[in-house]
């Protein structure tokens, strides 16, 4: 079984996996709105690989990031629950520890000014938002992060890149744990639209 994986948390990635969870096709389409696009692109891979959405499964990311990125990912999810497709989705700050990462911190532009950040050893987990001047980078801990390309997160290893590079263990256990997450704001609603 094929499976479609869609993240537009920060940019848009679409790809499409073989029943082995490797990449047939893999798109990171950062040059226009994801909402200007998404459904043309999968539109475009279905017809490419002659598939048929309603025999595939499907992956999405949850988050963390921007509210209407996630939004787009999370409403297409509900519509394929509803068409009867099995959807699961992930974390991007729980992408470390199931490529096997047992301690570390991820830390993301949250916007507003801040960094949001998120800190595992194990079980134990933080998580909090600082002001982006206050932010540090734990050089005692191996750090992760979406996206690489903001200089105060340069010196961190992009989520995305673990994906694309890591997928067959990646999605194996999001499919065998049958994970679907609820998106994950930086801050309440009422916080994020003062």
């Amino acid at each position: 079984m094929h499976s479609l994986y869609v993240d537009s948390t920060s940019g848009l990635v679409i790809g499409l996996l073989d029943s082995n969870y490797s990449w047939v096709e893999y798109l990171s389409l950062d040059e226009k709105k994801p909402s200007e696009i998404i459904h043309f692109e999968i539109f475009n891979l279905l017809k490419k690989y002659n598939l048929n959405l309603a025999e595939m499964q499907c992956f999405v990311s949850s988050g963390p990031g921007s509210y209407t990125g996630m939004r787009l990912s999370e409403g297409l999810a509900q519509v394929f629950e509803l068409s009867h497709i099995s959807v699961y989705s992930f974390y991007h700050f729980d992408v470390p520890s199931l490529s096997g990462v047992s301690k570390g911190f991820f830390a993301t532009n949250a916007f507003k000014g801040q960094v949001f950040v998120y800190k595992w050893n194990g079980n134990d987990v933080e998580k909090y938002l600082v002001n982006k001047d206050l932010f540090i980078i734990e050089e005692e801990k191996l750090g992760f992060t979406l996206d690489a390309s903001d200089p105060i997160f340069s010196n961190l290893v992009s989520t995305k890149s673990l994906i694309k590079d890591n997928a067959p263990d990646i999605f194996s256990k999001v499919s065998e744990r049958k994970l679907r997450f609820a998106p994950y704001y930086f801050r309440s609603l009422d916080e994020e639209f003062r």
